[in-house]
């Protein structure tokens, strides 16, 4: 990447990279084609390694992000903490971000597949604080295969609603109408998991369908980069270390962590 830039700038302009490319629906294959780079090339910017600036100039201007910003000198990139007294607006809850800044940070995910077989669904999870909206944010990291048996990369994110009266956290994800809504509980006495259902369309041969997952998020210690976690996405089997766990933990949302109206327990 251009070497202007600090590390801790890189970081932050990746991110910025991966949080519009969730805004406006784009894939890494379709963001590539819109700023006229390779794809491959696309995945060393987003992984953090050395790119040219004239392709970090392109794939700027194709996402109207000024360079500027980020080429500045090292006192003017490091924007500094937000204020205890930094509060979401009422739409989003009014909440007080001192009071959820222990969610701050990254979390691997477990869902089941929205297609058939015995298979569960990792994807990444990064918490923030977004400075310019004034409420907690998220990025969520996916990958999959699409036609041809060809990996998409595909991003999603928005802003986090956490009601007063529930204290339920709400991931909304809003795109050309479509909608994806994420609800999840507060952590457990001594947890580091938020447990709650995924609520989104399922694509089939002709149609979109309602689909619904319980979900979990398990919380990351230390710093990690969203580049070295995305190792992590994609579909987990029985074979997996990781399925027997998650399968349970999914199973105990099912029984006694979701209501369903007319079903008898």
């Amino acid at each position: 990447m251009t070497a202007l830039m600090s590390d801790g700038a890189r970081e932050a302009f990746v991110r910025r990279i991966r949080l519009e490319m969730a805004k406006r629906g784009l894939t890494r294959e379709a963001l590539a084609e819109l700023a006229s780079v390779k794809e491959r090339t696309l995945g060393n910017l987003l992984s953090g390694q050395s790119v040219r600036d004239v392709t970090v100039a392109r794939i700027a201007r194709a996402l109207d992000i000024e360079l500027e910003a980020w080429t500045a000198p090292e006192a003017a990139q490091t924007a500094p903490p937000a204020p205890d007294s930094a509060r979401a607006a009422e739409a989003y809850g009014g909440y007080m971000m001192a009071a959820w800044e222990p969610y701050i940070g990254a979390y691997v995910a477990y869902r089941r597949v929205f297609s058939p077989g015995d298979q569960l669904y990792r994807s990444i999870y990064d918490i923030d604080w977004d400075e310019a909206l004034s409420r907690l944010r998220f990025l969520e990291l996916q990958r999959f295969k699409g036609r041809n048996n060809k990996t998409v990369t595909m991003n999603h994110g928005g802003g986090i609603y956490i009601s007063p009266h529930t204290g339920l956290l709400q991931l909304l994800t809003t795109f050309q109408g479509a909608l994806r809504l994420v609800t999840l509980t507060k952590f457990r006495m001594a947890d580091n998991r938020l447990r709650g259902v995924i609520l989104t369309q399922s694509d089939r041969d002709h149609f979109f369908e309602p689909s619904v997952s319980a979900i979990y998020l398990q919380r990351i210690e230390g710093k990690s980069k969203l580049a070295d976690l995305e190792r992590l996405v994609g579909p987990v089997g029985p074979d997996d270390p990781a399925f027997a766990d998650a399968s349970a933990e999914l199973a105990d949302i099912e029984r006694s962590g979701v209501f369903i109206a007319g079903l008898r327990r």
